[in-house]
């Protein structure tokens, strides 16, 4: 979505639209989103998630956090499904501010999965930080 809409795709557009809406199906009911890394090898969306390595619904801080930065990124920040998704994110976070490390987040040759550590914590902090920037240019236009 970042790279779609920086080389001039509108967020109104078709491509765009169609991501969001295919983000959006794809929420678990506890708010969060999550994938493993078979869908790379089988180059489809896999089903179940995270359920080995997120929580009990199949969802993951990392995936979680990628899909609400993609809606935000596509306009859809007014959406009830990125603030269900900002609350799971907080519900995850650790006492120490931390957030547990749940499973492999990187692949590439379609077979190789990489654990990159710090994921865990970066892409929350961004999603969090990203979607702070939304509501206050949403309350600056209200004022």
């Amino acid at each position: 979505m970042e790279g779609l809409v920086r080389c001039g795709e509108s967020v109104g557009s078709e491509a765009v639209v169609k991501c969001c809406e295919n983000l959006l199906e794809k929420q678990n009911d506890n708010g969060g989103w999550g994938e493993d890394f078979s869908s790379c090898y089988d180059k489809d969306y896999a089903k179940n998630g995270m359920q080995m390595w997120g929580d009990e619904e199949g969802s993951g801080v990392v995936n979680t956090s990628w899909a609400i930065m993609a809606l935000l990124r596509g306009g859809r920040g007014g959406e009830e499904g990125v603030r269900r998704g900002i609350e799971f994110l907080k519900m995850r976070q650790l006492e120490s501010g931390d957030w547990r490390q749940e499973g492999i987040s990187g692949v590439f040759n379609r077979a190789c999965g990489i654990t990159y550590t710090q994921y865990r914590n970066v892409f929350p902090i961004w999603a969090l930080a990203r979607y702070k920037a939304y509501l206050e240019v949403e309350n600056d236009n209200k004022n």
